[in-house]
């Protein structure tokens, strides 16, 4: 039997979440998959390789880091900084955010956090 590709895993996976299967269903068949086929290891990386491929269908999972929750204009406003169709946002509240936002999406990062700020305006300064 030939061994499936982590890229053709995260496909097939990104063409079932497409079609409307339920994502823990999903979930579920692709732990079961990487247990039988003794390659659990692989779960962040074909995590990662299924948000890729889901962000080039539109698709975009994004990490959102910042001091408060968000308001609904904040979102509408990070669906149109990462030309996004759908959008499904992981919020982490982190208090050591002093202000401003940290999103990563599929390997790219924007961050507009007051820290970022400050570093960007002393480096300057030097």
């Amino acid at each position: 039997m030939a061994r499936v590709s982590r890229r053709q895993l995260a496909h097939h996976a990104a063409d079932k979440l497409h079609a409307g299967t339920p994502a823990k269903k999903v979930i579920a068949e692709l732990a079961a998959f990487l247990v039988d086929t003794r390659r659990a290891r692989e779960v962040d990386l074909l995590v990662r390789d299924i948000e890729e491929v889901l962000a080039a269908h539109g698709t975009v999972v994004a990490d959102v880091t910042s001091a408060y929750p968000l308001p609904a204009s904040i979102k509408a406003e990070i669906m149109k900084l990462v030309h996004a169709k759908d959008l499904h946002l992981r919020m982490v509240i982190d208090p050591n955010v002093l202000g401003g936002i940290r999103i990563d999406v599929a390997g790219q990062q924007f961050d507009g956090t007051l820290r970022r700020k400050l570093t960007q305006l002393k480096a300057k300064q030097l």
